[in-house]
């Protein structure tokens, strides 16, 4: 299995807040002594976040789509194979003495040509007492070598692999010329014990190869006559009947591993894996890389294991929020500011959520309070972070704790955090250079009560002019978002920080439109004086309504 990795991860559509936390985390946790943490996103970065991280220097963070265990995440990846040159005993004795279902076959580019299982050796080892076949076997010299533990007196074949015909000749010289004379004797191997006779018309004939048996020795006019005719001669140190045996077991690997064998790509979801493990006989799959070689294998019991990818969540706790596949991996941490969500553990875990303005502020606290030192870089993102969350501290959502930790941030950056966050909101408050769809979706939350759900994103800028020329875009993207993800109501909440007030640019059903509550502005927009929040003022008013009318 591959080494841990731990992300630090934000909610889907990440916000600065959620990006800026990830990142300083990340680094936090790296600084403590944690081994293979990253920062990631589950989301696309907008532009206030891609503003304030050109600022920095800073490369955003990871994508990742979605973290749900892949084949690769799982898989064995020291894998007991062969090379398919290796004789089949020596197949044989690895599955007896390592007991391993199956053995994958290599061939010299690592690329699998078979797998070879115990029932495949078995029908092997059946079909060579059939009639037509039982003097026949696949091999090389190089192989009946290796097998027998055999010295070499003479090699002509070499490496060549061909089937040959097996005779132990237990019988007299004129029977065995019989024998010889309805064959090509380039085709047989002759095994035989120390009837030098036999030994000689072996050579004279020039059968392919001669194996002597018992380690008995061959006179020095048979040994310079085989290499005159070509021959080759080795000596066994088994009797007949155990040589006779072992030959046949010399054939290579790939002469009989099984080639209908399962192959999965290293990205393939190790959820589609299960049903193809459960119909394949118990061999397993084969995980091959970019360019077909074996990368590692699985089997059932991989699939009960971890996949090596763990989470922090930072800014969200529910599993609605977060990446895809999350409740298939280990969630190990969470640092948020948010209500308590739905997800469970089967592990203690530290979970840190607690009632301030920004994430940004807990991950502060945690570098301020442990004396680990903060980087400037770091430090003007965390001020970012905040900044953006607290509305540069007008949210009704800041607490103490939000005020109390911007000076820190400010010596640690060489910041002053209203003019940083005045700036922060001018370069990125553009609603015609965003465009409607990332204006929309770039921080776009959805909440369920009672089984329906709506969805509500949010922009900051300054003034309303802008809006009301871009009013028509946003809301087809609204009413695109309404339909596509099943809501009963899809809204912008457009924020101006100089005035600290709102508007809700609104997509719902008739029974929300007629108790939403709001002052109507004009068709579908509605006027929340003194409304900064999200979170704190308009989500709960919507989960409070949803409740009365569903």
């Amino acid at each position: 299995m591959k080494k841990e990795v731990t992300y630090v991860i934000g909610h889907k559509n990440p916000d600065t807040d959620s990006i800026c936390s990830a990142l300083a985390l990340a680094e936090f946790k790296k600084l403590q002594g944690e081994n293979n943490v990253e920062a990631a996103r589950a989301g696309d970065v907008n532009p206030q976040t891609s503003y304030l991280l050109d600022r920095f220097g800073v490369s955003a963070p990871r994508f990742l789509s979605n973290v749900y265990p892949r084949a690769k995440d799982i898989m064995n990846r020291d894998v007991l194979s062969v090379e398919e040159s290796t004789p089949l005993i020596k197949v044989m004795e690895i599955i007896r003495d390592r007991n391993v279902r199956f053995i994958p076959v290599l061939s010299r580019e690592k690329k699998a040509v078979g797998v070879l299982a115990p029932v495949d050796i078995a029908r092997n080892n059946i079909a060579l007492f059939e009639t037509e076949k039982s003097r026949h076997v696949f091999t090389s010299l190089k192989n009946i070598v290796t097998t027998l533990g055999a010295s070499t007196v003479s090699d002509t074949p070499g490496d060549d692999e061909k089937t040959y015909s097996v005779y132990v000749c237990a019988m007299e010289e004129e029977s065995f010329l019989n024998v010889l004379g309805k064959t090509n004797p380039r085709e047989c191997i002759v095994i035989v014990g120390d009837r030098e006779g036999i030994q000689r018309i072996s050579v004279e004939r020039k059968t392919g190869i001669l194996i002597v048996t018992g380690n008995l020795r061959v006179s020095d006019e048979i040994a310079r006559s085989a290499e005159e005719n070509g021959v080759s001669i080795i000596i066994s140190p088994y009797d007949s009947a155990t040589t006779a045996l072992l030959v046949r077991m010399s054939t290579p690997a790939y002469k009989v591993c099984n080639d209908d064998f399962e192959t999965a790509p290293e990205d393939d979801l190790a959820e589609d894996l299960k049903q193809r493990l459960a119909t394949n006989g118990g061999r397993g799959i084969v995980v091959v890389d970019k360019e077909g070689a074996m990368a590692g294998v699985i089997t059932k019991s991989n699939l009960l294991k971890p996949s090596g990818i763990n989470l922090i969540l930072v800014d969200h706790n529910e599993l609605s929020q977060a990446v895809d596949g999350a409740e298939r991996v280990k969630i190990c941490e969470v640092v948020d500011h948010h209500r308590l969500g739905n997800f469970h553990t089967t592990h203690p875990i530290r979970f840190i959520c607690e009632p301030v303005g920004s994430t940004s502020t807990l991950v502060s606290e945690m570098y301020m309070k442990s004396g680990i030192p903060v980087s400037k870089q770091i430090a003007g993102l965390l001020l970012g972070g905040v900044m953006s969350d607290t509305v540069i501290l007008k949210s009704p959502t800041t607490t103490d704790r939000d005020r109390i930790i911007v000076p820190w941030l400010e010596e640690k950056s060489g910041l002053n955090h209203a003019d940083f966050g005045r700036e922060m909101f001018s370069a990125t408050s553009s609603l015609k250079k965003t465009g409607p769809q990332k204006a929309v979706n770039s921080d776009y939350k959805t909440f369920e009560a009672k089984g329906n759900k709506f969805g509500v994103g949010q922009v900051e800028t300054i003034g309303f002019d802008e809006f009301f020329e871009e009013k028509e875009k946003l809301g087809k993207e609204l009413a695109a978002l309404k339909k596509t993800k099943g809501l009963k109501l899809s809204a912008l909440l457009v924020t101006d920080i100089v005035q600290g007030s709102s508007l809700l640019l609104m997509e719902a059903e008739k029974e929300i439109i007629y108790n939403i509550g709001y002052p109507l502005v004009e068709e579908k927009v509605y006027e929340l004086k003194n409304v900064l929040s999200r979170k704190k003022q308009v989500a709960p008013h919507l989960l409070s309504l949803f409740n009365e009318i569903y």
